[in-house]
């Protein structure tokens, strides 16, 4: 398997997502997901992603904790989509406090909307910049679903590192082209930043070329690492498989073929307040005539974060 350079650590590229066994989506208990966690590191992966907003942190300590590994030798990145300097103080305390962790190697901004949300958030980067002069964290980072917004900020020598929608159909892109998304990448690339991947298939639209797809984002001359969310052993055998240029057995395919999962409105719990249609980047969901929430399916593309927003808890990812 490939590897890359973060500051000191030489990882494999794969890194495990700890989204999609998170309370936003499959909502595993941090026992359930912190053992496919350790297996993960078992096999040798050595980065985990996560962030304040997935409550996955648990999942993490208790990975940590069951491999046995020193926490040298781990890469770990989160997010927090807070704005203020004080309030990204107390995400970096929260995250170090509930991870057991005395450093966080990179620390993001979360989901960043458009300019405007960024120059929101100078006050969160401001603490971020500080920590990193501090110790508390290695890099400083960025992650955003719009490729105007990457075009834009691709040049920010404040930002280390950029986690960005990237895959073979562009899927996801919410306000540009796969071309405008390469062309922002090489920006960043060219100025020395790292870029790793979110959402290589697609939120799940592409499972049915997963292996191309997957071949096609890690072989990729602009990427330097692959986030993939994992949820079972089989999912960790397989996405190791296709990053080490080993075939797939065919009963992983079949299994994981049998695995989907959707966006569900629990219709009888909503009130039509709208909050997760404002929060959407995708414009994937949207409250209809009877004031009730409705999944656009072709555009959601599996990233939960409406479900944290709903006031009475209406929406799950099953």
């Amino acid at each position: 398997m490939k590897t890359v350079r973060f500051l000191e650590k030489e990882v494999p590229h794969l890194i495990f997502g700890s989204l999609t066994m998170a309370p936003l989506q499959r909502n595993m208990s941090p026992d359930e997901g912190g053992d496919i966690i350790a297996y993960a590191l078992e096999k040798g992966i050595r980065w985990i992603d996560t962030a304040q907003m997935y409550g996955s942190y648990p999942h993490v300590l208790k990975g940590i904790s069951l491999s046995g590994l020193d926490r040298d030798e781990l890469v770990i990145s989160t997010k927090s989509a807070v704005k203020s300097y004080e309030d990204m103080n107390r995400a970096i305390d929260e995250a170090m406090e509930e991870m057991n962790l005395d450093y966080i190697d990179l620390f993001l901004l979360h989901a960043v909307r458009s300019m405007e949300d960024f120059r929101e958030r100078e006050g969160a980067l401001s603490a971020l910049i500080e920590a990193k002069s501090r110790g508390r964290i290695g890099a400083v980072g960025l992650s955003t679903h719009s490729t105007r917004s990457a075009l834009l900020l691709a040049e920010d020598n404040r930002i280390d590192w950029y986690h960005l929608m990237f895959n073979i159909r562009g899927t996801g892109l919410t306000d540009g082209t796969l071309e405008e998304q390469i062309l922002a990448i090489e920006k960043i690339k060219a100025r020395g930043a790292g870029f790793y991947v979110m959402k290589p298939l697609g939120g799940g639209y592409l499972k049915s070329m997963a292996e191309e797809a997957l071949k096609w984002v890690k072989d990729h001359r602009l990427v330097d690492a692959v986030a993939l969310g994992m949820m079972s052993r089989e999912e960790v055998d397989m996405n190791i498989d296709v990053f080490s240029n080993r075939p797939v057995s065919d009963e992983i395919k079949d299994r994981l073929g049998t695995v989907d999962k959707k966006l569900f409105v629990f219709n009888a719990l909503c009130i039509g307040c709208g909050k997760c249609e404002e929060t959407c980047e995708q414009s994937a969901i949207a409250v209809n005539i009877d004031k009730i929430a409705v999944v656009i399916p072709e555009k959601c593309i599996l990233c939960g974060y409406c479900v944290p927003v709903c006031p009475k808890f209406a929406l799950r990812i099953i």
